[in-house]
Order: structure tokens, then sequence, then C-alpha cells
């Protein structure tokens, strides 16, 4: 038995507000301590290329969870008064979650928002709901009220999804469904535009499935360019060795090689893998006699490119300073 049946009401009530109190407070001190471990680029350290893997992977936040603690946390340096606002409850992460989201759309339409704007805006949308904070949030910045994305999972594993295009979004779709009309005729007439997303959809997929198909069957004659080329790198290619910068040769054999990032946690081993934007590092740089050899070759993300070169940068000072 629970010993919470032992209170009285007012004892339960009393506690429950206290940890609430407490929740908070552990959350303001979360979100400082993501903010600092951002600032530092720590989450690079452990093999990450951002800050989001990192808080979804290494923390074990859900997607839109470790998402409404990294847009609070980088508010909060913007606006220091949403800390306490923050504490004392007047302001949520749903909250924040929808000016950052506004935020985003004015800056990504080339408007820039001044911090003496968001720290109004955080003003006005204190102690209101999340619908009403939407409504605050667009009248502000003069935006389009859309409704939010939502997806609910039923009964029956089915999954109901409620999104809000653009026009021009819809008129790609509408466009998809007449050219895919043959093949929703064939389907039973069914014209649902849940039918169009799946034949869209898994013409994509077949089309990625006979890419991965043909590449895998002109494989060989891959391997064979790939070992004639670090054949003639290995006998001594000056080209390789001796050129200011990489040709587009070494660096298409290096990525397609590679295929990911290949940084690794120096305390746990663990690699990043992250296959978005790589770039092609010298492991021994250059100033310290490296050369284009494929051997001194790898694939890095472009944060953990960024983090190899600080810590090279550092070693370099200390070298010339001695």
């Amino acid at each position: 038995m629970s010993r919470l049946t032992f209170l009285s009401n007012h004892e339960l009530e009393q506690n429950l507000k206290s940890l609430i109190r407490k929740e908070r407070m552990l959350l303001h001190l979360i979100l400082e301590h993501i903010l600092e471990v951002d600032a530092r680029k720590l989450y690079s350290e452990r093999s990450y290329s951002t800050m989001y893997d990192y808080l979804t992977k290494e923390l074990g936040y859900s997607n839109g969870a470790a998402m409404r603690r990294l847009e609070a946390a980088r508010l909060m340096k913007v606006v220091p008064t949403l800390s306490d606002k923050i504490q004392d409850g007047s302001i949520n992460l749903s909250q924040i979650g929808e000016l950052a989201r506004a935020i985003k759309e004015k800056e990504k339409a080339g408007e820039q928002i001044s911090a003496a704007t968001k720290t109004e805006i955080v003003e006005q949308i204190s102690g209101l709901n999340v619908e009403q904070t939407q409504k605050t949030v667009a009248m502000s910045l003069d935006i389009e009220l859309k409704d939010p994305e939502k997806v609910r999972v039923q009964k029956d594993d089915s999954v109901h999804l409620s999104i809000t295009f653009t026009r021009e979004q819809f008129d790609m779709l509408m466009s998809c469904k007449e050219k895919a009309a043959h093949k929703l005729q064939l389907a039973d007439g069914d014209y649902s535009w849940a039918k169009v997303i799946e034949v869209v959809a898994g013409q994509f997929l077949d089309e990625k499935m006979f890419k991965a198909k043909k590449a895998k069957r002109s494989g060989s004659s891959k391997d064979i360019f790939a070992e004639s080329f670090v054949a003639s790198s290995e006998d001594g290619d000056n080209t390789l060795r001796d050129n200011k910068s990489l040709t587009l040769k070494t660096r298409r054999y290096i990525l397609n090689r590679d295929k990911c990032c290949q940084y690794k946690d120096k305390l746990t081993g663990r690699q990043c893998r992250n296959t978005y934007g790589l770039q092609v590092d010298h492991i021994i740089p250059r100033w310290s006699g490296g050369t284009h050899a494929p051997a001194n070759l790898q694939a890095l993300c472009g944060a953990h490119n960024n983090l190899k070169y600080r810590e090279e940068a550092g070693i370099k000072l200390r070298r010339v300073s001695k």
C-alpha cells in the first residue's frame, strides 16, 4: 500500500505543489546545463555532430522533448528573464516551442528578430495557454497562424495525421495525384490522399532500391578503381602528396571509401557515423608533415572537423610558444 494513502487531503495537495516547484527548479537547472554543454560543444567530443543528437541518443530524450529543451535553453540565453518565468511556471516548454518555431520561420524568410522583440513577446505570452500563445506570437511577428501538425495512433494501429500545407505544397500534391491517376484507378479507384501518398512514396522507395541494387552490381568496377587509386598513391604519386589542395578525384575516393564520419569518442570509442555534410580531413595535419595519401585521409562531419581543427590549433600554438 502506498504511503500516500495515509496523507490527509491537505498534506497530499501541499506535497504535490512542493514537488511541482522542485520540478520547475530542476528544469531550470537542466536547461542551464544544456546551454553550457552546447556552448562548450561537448557533444562533439562524445562523437555527436549536433546537440540535438546528444540529447536524444546519449541522454535518451524523445525527439520532441529534446527539441523543446534545446529551444528553451537557447532562448534563455537571449532572454535572461525567461529563467524566472520557467521557475515560477508562468511560461512552459510548449509555449517556448511555439515562439521558437515562429522566430525560425521569420529568420528563414530573411528577417532578423532582435533580442528586445523576443523579450517583449516573452512578457506578452507569460501566463497564457498554448492556444493563446500561438495567437499572440502570430500577431507580434505578423505571421499566418497555422494549425500544428497532429499525429494520433488509433486503436486499430492506424495513424491519424492532421497537417497544414502551403498553397505551393498542395499544388505539388495535386500534380502528383493527376500524374498517378492511372495507378489510382487500378487500385480500386481509390483517389484518397492516403492512397496518393502511398503511390508516390512507393515509387520513391522503388527508385532508391533500384539504384542501390545497380550500385551493388557495379561494385566490382568500383573496387578495381579503388585498388588502382590506392596503388598509384602508395607508389609515390607526387600529385597526391605535394599539391597544396586535394584533387576532386581524391575527395571523391575518400568520401566513397568512408561513407560516414570517422570521428571516435576518445573515452568510449563510439564513432559518430554521421553522413551529412562530410568533409575530407588530414589525420596528420599538413603543417605537421601529413600528406595527401589515402591512408592519411578520413571523412569527418563539419562539427568534428571543426573540433579536430581547434584541437590541432592548440597543439600548434603550444609548439610555436616553445
